[in-house]
């Protein structure tokens, strides 16, 4: 009985000289960080600071729309648009090109401004920092009053269903709630590498 024993503690020792280590249950997980968001500054029907609580609702965060212990102060710092396609006018009867581009493709680029507040003290814990995300759409010159189809047909833009296509103003506008969702899930991904990393 001697002898077992002294082998069980000989054992020990060597795995713990080894670098080895008997735990009796597994590490504890992460922290649950209460988050509270209020609205962002500029971000004027609030769609970029509802795409981050359903975010957050999602993610390893409790999201509380008052009292939680950290709070996400943001603020939209750039909206902007740049054409990033062109296609070849064309003579509206006979369709002959006109050496003239004229832009069919653009990309939208939002920016915010993030900060990672103590609820408590209000103090900055991280930040500020920008965070970008863009999005892609076709778009068709009002100036011109038709295009070429699939078919290579003359069309009248008059006649083409909304929805299929779409002016600049339309599709620059239609394209906000994507980016919003791309940004917000941008967002939320920092902030959990930020915390994690700190616990």
């Amino acid at each position: 009985m001697r002898n077992i024993g002294l082998s069980i503690i000989i054992s020990g020792l060597f795995l713990t000289q080894c670098g080895y280590h008997i735990y009796e249950r597994e590490p504890s997980s992460k922290t649950l960080y209460t988050i509270s968001v209020p609205y962002f500054a500029q971000d004027r029907d609030g769609m970029l600071t509802d795409a981050i609580i359903k975010q957050l609702s999602t993610s390893s965060f409790e999201y509380r729309n008052e009292g939680g212990t950290l709070i996400v102060k943001g603020e939209v710092v750039e909206d902007s648009c740049v054409d990033i396609g062109y296609k070849y006018d064309r003579q509206p009867v006979s369709k002959e090109i006109i050496r003239r581009l004229v832009p069919n493709e653009g990309r939208r680029t939002i920016t915010a401004r993030i900060s990672l507040l103590d609820s408590h003290s209000q103090k900055v814990i991280y930040g500020p920092f920008d965070l970008s995300a863009s999005g892609d759409y076709d778009f068709f010159d009002l100036n011109s009053s038709s295009f070429i189809g699939n078919r290579g047909e003359l069309q009248s833009a008059l006649f083409f269903s909304l929805g299929q296509l779409d002016s600049a103003q339309g599709a620059h506008e239609t394209s906000r709630l994507s980016i919003y969702e791309n940004l917000a899930s941008k967002i939320v991904e920092a902030i959990s590498h930020l915390l994690y990393k700190r616990s």
